[in-house]
């Protein structure tokens, strides 16, 4: 594999970090001012960017048709739908 071929991986890094970054803005400094309900979509929205950086270019998966692929993805959803229904079990006590 030559140095090209490789994915940008500190790029993604520096991209992880500000989405990261972001999250604990939307989490702890404005829960004040913005809706729940769009902080939720907002955040849900950060983590399929996140697992969309991670898969592709830290795991090198990029134009890669596997399994593995597919499964990650599948897994990212499921944890996913687990916050969204314990979210909306909370709001709704």
């Amino acid at each position: 594999m030559k140095h090209s071929d490789r994915p940008n991986c500190s790029r993604a890094l520096l991209l992880l970090l500000a989405l990261t970054s972001c999250t604990f803005i939307l989490t702890y400094a404005l829960p004040d001012r913005v809706p729940p309900a769009l902080i939720a979509v907002m955040i849900a929205v950060i983590a399929v960017i996140k697992v969309r950086l991670v898969v592709l270019d830290f795991l090198g998966l990029r134009g890669a048709r596997t399994p593995l692929t597919a499964a990650l993805w599948s897994w990212a959803a499921f944890v996913l739908l687990i916050a969204v229904a314990r979210a909306a079990l909370q709001l709704s006590v």
